[in-house]
């Protein structure tokens, strides 16, 4: 299968080769009992196989092509309208658990959806990854014990940490956008408004719910990429046999650490609030020295060694190299004092351990050093623009349960970490998102 541009010709074409994979369908359980239907033939088996790959391919390559011509937040319309037909085309596929890669397109239109940066955006990409994640079940449970089936199934598995990574990431988006923005609203008419101050209990439980679950499924990615390590290895580069790459713990070490730093403060609002941690918990006590175990994890996986074939390692790209500092960076205001080695060796900054003050400057620092354009090379994310006075507290109640303080003091000395400082994140500045 050639490599393509996927556009509106190609798409097209797509869409009339499902209908022939639909007739073909009809024509099998015409001529076939139930239980000789239940697996397409060995042609259509390997079409379907390919066309899912294509799938995945052309809504990945479509999301590519946007970020890289706009440069605000949003997807624009024509990119998204062809991953929602990509989308159409995967739910109308016949045996469609034989084309695992297809979820993919699910993926990338929540991801359009979340990228609208809007409440109901965020709502709306909340549903996909519900959705996508039901059939994903599915799939894996039509396949049972049948025999044969060990390609789908790995694919399946592998597919499942790009679904997982793209519904944690908007966890995480959803929460930075309400905590950081929650005083511009106040600024809007009325009407205009999508928050006001009488919501914050509202939000911070939403916020508390959809961050615990991002932290809970991020976690079970990590899990499946270390089964697909021990069954089947991982590889250095996509293919239409493979898909799970030597960094494949890398992404989802970032973003279930990123939710589990960004969930510690709200817990102190929601006991406040007088609501339960969850029935895994005995109590608010409990549930943060579980949270803290996570994140610590989850930093552990994006610093496990990545070896090339000749044995050499292999570096950070230079998003993951902010998202580390600015997870570091957090994890020094939000749990002063937290022991969390280093070993990436890209900075002098991450030499200091534990977390403490001078950890915190250091990496505000190497974030805030600018290149010869002079744009930062990272900002602090949630940690440095949150408005939301109940995140506030929880990050004031945070140091103190480690007898520390300083947070304020440090917003004010760093506000060129503020993503928001010169007004809206139009996507100019890095925004480690």
């Amino acid at each position: 299968m050639d490599r393509r541009v996927a556009d509106e010709a190609l798409i097209e074409e797509m869409e009339r080769e499902v209908a022939e994979y639909r007739e073909w369908y009809a024509k099998h359980r015409s001529n076939e009992s139930i239980e000789n239907s239940i697996e397409p033939p060995d042609d259509l088996r390997e079409h379907l196989w390919l066309f899912g790959w294509m799938i995945y391919e052309a809504s990945w390559q479509i999301l590519r092509r946007a970020r890289r011509v706009d440069r605000g937040t949003e997807i624009n319309v024509p990119a998204a309208q062809l991953i929602r037909q990509l989308t159409v085309i995967a739910e109308g596929l016949p045996w469609p658990n034989f084309a695992p890669r297809a979820l993919g397109a699910f993926r990338a239109d929540a991801l359009v959806q979340s990228k609208r940066d809007t409440t109901q955006g965020y709502n709306e990409a909340f549903l996909l990854h519900k959705q996508v994640r039901q059939r994903h079940e599915h799939y894996v449970d039509s396949h049972g014990q049948a025999p044969g089936r060990e390609r789908e199934l790995t694919g399946l598995k592998e597919v499942f940490l790009q679904l997982v990574l793209a519904e944690t990431g908007t966890a995480c988006r959803a929460a930075e956008r309400v905590i950081g923005r929650w005083v511009n609203e106040s600024d809007k008419e009325e009407h205009e408004r999508q928050w006001s101050a009488d919501d914050e209990e509202h939000w911070v439980e939403l916020l508390y719910q959809q961050l615990s679950l991002g932290v809970v499924i991020g976690e079970e990615s990590l899990d499946r990429a270390a089964e697909i390590e021990r069954a089947y290895g991982l590889v250095k580069r996509v293919s239409r046999h493979r898909l799970a790459l030597r960094t494949a713990f890398r992404n989802p070490g970032i973003m279930t650490a990123r939710a589990a730093l960004h969930v510690l403060p709200l817990t102190y609002e929601m006991e406040a609030l007088g609501l339960s941690p969850g029935s895994e918990y005995e109590g608010w006590a409990e549930m943060r020295e579980a949270t803290v175990r996570r994140f610590v994890k989850a930093y552990e996986a994006i610093e496990r060694p990545v070896l090339d074939e000749d044995g050499k390692a292999v570096p950070l790209i230079i998003d993951h190299r902010r998202s580390v500092a600015q997870l570091r960076l957090n994890a020094a205001l939000v749990l002063p004092g937290l022991d969390l080695p280093s070993t990436l060796g890209f900075a002098e900054c991450l030499e200091r351990n534990p977390l403490d003050d001078t950890a915190v400057e250091e990496l505000s620092a190497w974030l805030a050093e600018k290149d010869a354009e002079g744009e930062i090379r990272g900002n602090a994310n949630l940690i440095g623009s949150a408005t939301m006075p109940a995140f506030l507290r929880g990050v004031t109640a945070c140091q103190a349960a480690r007898d520390a303080t300083g947070y304020r003091e440090w917003r004010l000395r760093w506000t060129i970490l503020d993503r928001y400082v010169d007004g809206d994140d139009d996507g100019s500045r890095p925004s480690g998102s």
